[in-house]
């Protein structure tokens, strides 16, 4: 990691895709920050796919194009 990277958002859904998805990059040697994941807890009908807060699966964007690779494997499987 470079001290001057920025967080940025890389996938963006409810909380069993994102915690999948975050899975995935972990085992792949990427760091995750994961955003809005109690609010799932809290009130699960506003945190969807599209919704008014979903949860945000978040990188280091010096692994950017390294975890959208990942992701798109992911969601052509799904």
């Amino acid at each position: 990691m470079n001290i001057t990277s920025e967080i940025v958002e890389v996938f963006s859904g409810d909380l069993y895709q994102a915690s999948m998805v975050k899975d995935i990059l972990e085992s792949n040697g990427i760091e995750v920050f994961i955003e809005n994941k109690l609010m799932s807890v809290i009130e699960p009908w506003v945190v969807s796919s599209g919704g008014i807060a979903t949860v945000n699966v978040k990188i280091f964007d010096s692994e950017y194009i390294k975890a959208q690779e990942l992701i798109a494997a992911f969601t052509k499987e799904e």
